[in-house]
């Protein structure tokens, strides 16, 4: 046997083990990422807290958990931020992610998701803030209480899996 054609037999050989490794996978993947409606308000529920920064900033996270027995997908980040003191809109801005960078993500009772918004460290003025409204990616308004004075500008993240 003449060295190409061993070469060619082992060439077609891990060309065809590396096509039927990734059919499988594609076919796993897609066993596993199972087709759920879009989140609406009534399948969650929300709340938002200071957490930890990795930098010099404030960090928020806003959490959503699925109700009992409920599955949804989401895909971007939550728009339409409005910070409320009491009843009076607070005038901030909001910096979002850029288009086409979400990932879908599947909220259920045991995988909550979380949209980080990063603003910079308190200031000597902060502007009080006691609530938020915010639409869900595929529309549906939310409302819940904010549990701080807030700094501009404040920029969102898409929702995804929590960050430990």
């Amino acid at each position: 046997m003449s060295i190409t054609s061993k070469f060619r037999r082992v060439a077609s050989a891990a060309a065809l083990s590396t096509l039927i490794g990734m059919s499988a996978l594609v076919s796993a993947g897609a066993a596993t990422a199972a087709e759920y409606p879009f989140c609406v308000p009534g399948d969650l529920n929300t709340s938002v807290a200071e957490i930890p920064s990795p930098n010099g900033g404030r960090l928020f996270q806003i959490e959503f958990e699925a109700k009992p027995g409920v599955s949804c997908q989401v895909e971007g980040a939550p728009s339409g931020l409005t910070f409320f003191n009491d009843n009076t809109v607070v005038d901030v801005p909001v910096i979002v992610p850029e288009p086409d960078t979400a990932e879908p993500y599947t909220i259920d009772e045991k995988h909550p998701g979380a949209a980080y918004v990063a603003m910079p460290a308190e200031s000597p003025n902060p502007i009080p803030a006691s609530s938020i409204t915010f639409n869900l990616p595929a529309g549906g308004g939310i409302s819940t209480a904010w549990p701080s004075p807030i700094e501009g500008p404040v920029r969102v993240g898409n929702i995804g899996p929590q960050v430990s």
